[in-house]
């Protein structure tokens, strides 16, 4: 076994591990609550304010990801997230809480753009592919993932031993980055103003809907899961089901990111993304009209389904689209997929479960169509940014 093999395990288990904490807050609402002397509903800031610096982060470190070494960026990354993690454990109250949190949102962010510009600097073409699939595999994986393991941890010992584990899982990884990635020169860029770029993105009109897409993906997630924890929360009925294999059943949702290619080459990356999108809509119909444990189980899978298949689709058309301006138009695509992620965190403590499920399904028939009318417009021709 060769070190870019080591190194590609490592980029992957790291990322999983990163991104689990985008969810660990969604099954410890209570938790929060009982453990602050707070309402449940301003438990879900506990999300949002790790997904919205974590956001702000993506935005920040893929610029330095340019012009600094990469290793560095994820290998002392790592160590502070693993540090800020375990910071967690001393706050004395929710604001000091909330504060941490936002840190390590921050630093939590130095993976993503350092760990795919790693990939496409050091591993070759054959590589490379299977590397960014994996690890965007790892990206969905951890929506489950990361509520499984912290559900354990606080449920079999206690609140604050997810904040020691998830510490000593960075840790981890700290030692193992730092052991595989190789050192590079990072050959000198040109500045550009970030500003004018993003401006130019905003103003393209299929980067516009592709963005507005974006928003949407992971804030439905955030709004399912942490909307129904607060249901059940609220709810005096108990399903047959513990919550923890609810979760675990969800991540049949995963199975079709392994095809997302085949599909790919034999649909067409733009009839994907709309089926995909009238999946979930379709997905979350069933829960609304029954409401019983096995209609959210598979509303639970379609979501997951739906969202392994839109996110590898749109990272593609915004790349297509984004042309000479690539990197920073996925820079943004990343800021817009968080950003959403974020507010759906907060919703999801605000809004009846019923109304998430219905308002949900109506969404995502309209972004279905909306996917449509890119596919059109590149038919009419016309599809540069100026």
């Amino acid at each position: 076994m060769n070190r870019s093999l080591f190194a590609n395990i490592a980029l992957i288990i790291s990322g999983i591990f990163i991104a689990s904490n985008l969810y660990t807050m969604i099954p410890l609402q209570k938790l929060l609550s009982d453990s602050y002397h707070i309402p449940v509903e301003y438990s879900s800031l506990a999300s949002f304010c790790f997904i919205i610096f974590y956001s702000f982060g993506l935005l920040f470190f893929g610029i330095l990801a340019d012009r600094m070494e990469e290793r560095s960026i994820l290998v002392y990354g790592m160590l502070a997230v693993s540090l800020l993690t375990l910071t967690l454990t001393f706050a004395s109250n929710y604001v000091h809480f909330l504060g941490i949190r936002s840190l390590q949102g921050f630093a939590a962010a130095t993976f993503a753009p350092a760990a795919f510009s790693y990939v496409f600097r050091f591993f070759n073409l054959k590589t490379r592919t299977i590397s960014i699939a994996l690890i965007n595999t790892g990206f969905l994986f951890a929506g489950i993932f990361g509520q499984m393991i912290s559900a354990y941890m606080a449920f079999q010992y206690t609140f604050h031993a997810v904040f020691y584990g998830f510490s000593l899982f960075y840790f981890i990884c700290f030692l193992y980055l730092w052991m595989t990635l190789k050192k590079g020169h990072k050959p000198r860029v040109e500045q550009h103003n970030l500003l004018t770029h993003i401006l130019t993105l905003i103003r393209y009109s299929p980067l516009q809907k592709l963005y507005g897409i974006s928003f949407f993906l992971l804030f439905t997630v955030m709004l399912f899961y942490g909307g129904f924890e607060v249901y059940m929360i609220h709810s005096e009925g108990e399903m047959s089901l513990s919550l923890q294999m609810f979760r675990f059943i969800g991540l049949i949702g995963i199975t079709p990111a392994f095809f997302a290619r085949p599909l790919q080459r034999t649909w067409g990356v733009h009839r994907v993304l709309r089926y995909s999108l009238l999946l979930m809509s379709a997905g979350l119909l069933p829960s609304f009209l029954f409401f019983d444990e096995w209609s959210l189980i598979i509303s639970s899978i379609a979501l997951i389904a739906s969202t392994s298949l839109t996110i590898p689709m749109v990272i593609l058309l915004v790349g297509q689209y984004g042309t000479d301006a690539r990197g920073r138009a996925i820079a943004l695509y990343s800021f817009t997929l968080l950003a959403g992620a974020g507010i759906g965190s907060l919703l999801s403590a605000v809004i009846p479960f019923p109304i998430i499920l219905i308002g949900c399904a109506v969404l995502y028939t309209i972004l279905a169509n909306l996917s449509h009318s890119i596919q059109k417009q590149e038919e009419s021709g016309g599809m540069t940014i100026h």
